[in-house]
């Protein structure tokens, strides 16, 4: 079973890896992220004016940094240590540390680096707009799987479960979070797997 979880860490970095444009268009085109809106009475009025691809490199940096700690270290947790009790508390929180990293991170971004003095919103009403829903969709799914992790049982799979469908609601509802959700997706099905063969 531990062979499996260890994969299927694996294959969520992989599935994040093919989605991951999908975050610079959150970035730039929902939260306007490294961007101005020109006066209203000059030739930008009304228009976001961005940053060329170069301008997003840093996001690239910092949000792979950790999809790359996220994958590496669930996979060794999930294949390598023994005991599944510990192993399905780390993989939880490693599944929380990877998806708050994206809800700090676009918050951060979108308070401090949208250049929204004639834009109709705050840069921090578009995130709540764009990933809002989905942030609150994703921490009730890392909340079900802490909660997995102290419980036994048939509870503590039905918690597990709930964990994965919640993070996969947020990704589904915002995917441009996915480079850092879907990694915590498979970490928290690793922590059902790992939950399930205790129960043998």
């Amino acid at each position: 079973m531990r062979i499996v979880a260890g994969g299927g860490v694996l294959a969520s970095g992989l599935v994040a890896v093919v989605m991951g444009p999908s975050t610079v268009w959150l970035v730039r085109d929902q939260l306007h992220i490294n961007c101005s809106m020109g006066q209203p009475g000059s030739e930008g009025a009304d228009a976001w004016m961005c940053s060329d691809g170069i301008g997003y490199l840093g996001v690239a940096v910092v949000l792979g940094l950790m999809w790359f700690l996220a994958i590496v270290l669930g996979t060794l947790v999930a294949m390598l240590v023994r005991r599944d009790r510990a192993a399905r508390l780390l993989l939880v929180l490693l599944a929380g540390a990877s998806t708050v990293w994206i809800l700090a991170w676009t918050w951060y971004g979108s308070s401090a680096l949208v250049y929204d003095d004639y834009a109709p919103m705050t840069g921090q009403e578009y995130w709540v707009v764009a990933v809002g829903p989905a942030a609150v969709a994703g921490i009730l799914g890392l909340a079900a799987g802490l909660v997995s992790t102290v419980l036994s049982g048939p509870l503590s799979q039905i918690a597990g479960i709930v964990a994965v469908v919640g993070l996969t609601i947020a990704t589904v509802l915002q995917p441009g979070l996915s480079i850092n959700t879907i990694p915590a997706v498979g970490l928290l099905a690793a922590t059902a797997l790992r939950g399930r063969a205790s129960l043998r």
